[in-house]
C-alpha cells in the first residue's frame, strides 16, 4: 500500500549540523566558566539523550556541577545563537537525497512534514542556511519544541503530527538520524528509514526497519530501498 505521508524529523536528518552543535556547546560551556569539552566520541553518546537542555540537565546532576535550572537555559540559549550564527554563515547544503525524496513526495500528492523537536531558531537557520534548497512552504506541517511536552525518545511529536496532518500511523515514512529519534517514531507506529550522520553513525539503530549512509544510491539516484518503502 502506498504511503500517503513523508515526516523528516530530527534537523541532523536534512542538514548535516551536530559537530556545528559541539562546537557551539564547547564555546557556551567555555564562556559559563565550565571545564567540559566535548569531542566528537562524547558527544555522540550525549546524543543517545535528546534535547540539549535535557543533556545538560543530565551531566549536571552526573556531575554535581551546580548549575541552576535559569544557568543551564542561558547555556543552551547561548550555544543556539553560536550554532545559528554559523550555519546562516555558511549555507551549507541539504543531505543528499533529502531535495529528491521531497519532490517525489509531492509528485505523488503525499503530505510532506519535519517533525522536529528543536527550538524554533535552529529551524529558522536550517532553512536560511538551505537557500533556495529547502524552504516552509515544502512542508504541510513543521513540528518544533513549542509543540509538545515531551522530547524524542517519547513519540508526542509524532502523534501530534499524524493528528494535525489527519493520516494513520501505517500510512506514513519517517526519516530519522539518531536512535532514539528512531524511536520516537516506532512508538508512533511509523516505517522509520534511519540515515545516520557522521557523529552518530555509531548508534544502535536496531530498531529502524531500514538503515542507510544516504538517502541516494552511488549512481545519485534515490535509493531503490527507500523508494520501496514509499510503495
Amino acid at each position: 500500500m502506498p504511503k500517503t505521508a513523508l515526516m523528516f524529523g530530527s534537523i541532523g536528518a536534512i542538514m548535516e549540523t551536530s559537530d556545528i552543535q559541539r562546537r557551539a556547546y564547547n564555546q557556551a560551556l567555555k564562556e559559563a566558566g565550565l571545564q567540559w569539552e566535548w569531542d566528537r566520541g562524547v558527544y555522540a553518546e550525549l546524543l543517545n539523550q535528546s534535547g540539549g537542555q535535557e543533556r545538560l540537565a543530565l551531566l549536571v546532576a552526573a556531575t554535581g556541577a551546580g548549575l541552576s535550572t535559569a544557568q543551564i537555559e542561558a547555556i543552551h540559549a547561548r550555544k543556539t545563537q553560536i550554532a545559528c550564527a554559523e550555519l546562516v554563515s555558511q549555507r551549507r547544503s541539504l543531505r543528499p537525497g533529502v531535495g529528491a525524496l521531497i519532490q517525489l513526495a509531492r509528485s505523488r500528492q503525499m503530505k510532506v512534514a519535519f517533525v522536529t523537536t528543536t527550538y524554533q531558531p535552529n529551524i529558522d537557520a536550517i532553512f536560511e542556511a538551505a537557500g533556495d534548497a529547502l524552504a516552509p512552504a515544502n512542508f504541510d506541517y513543521i513540528a518544533s519544541r513549542s509543540n509538545v511536552v515531551h522530547g524524542k525518545p517519547h513519540p508526542e511529536a509524532y502523534r501530534t503530527a499524524l493528528a494535525h496532518l489527519q493520516v494513520a500511523p501505517a500510512d506514513v515514512l519517517a526519516i530519522e538520524d539518531t536512535a532514539v529519534s528512531v524511536m520516537s517514531a516506532k512508538r508512533a507506529g511509523l516505517l522509520v528509514v534511519a540515515t545516520p550522520g557522521d557523529i552518530t553513525a555509531g548508534q544502535d539503530f536496531w530498531q529502524a526497519d531500514l538503515v542507510v549512509k544516504s538517502l541516494l544510491a552511488e549512481d545519485e539516484s534515490l535509493d531503490a530501498q527507500v523508494v520501496t518503502l514509499l510503495g
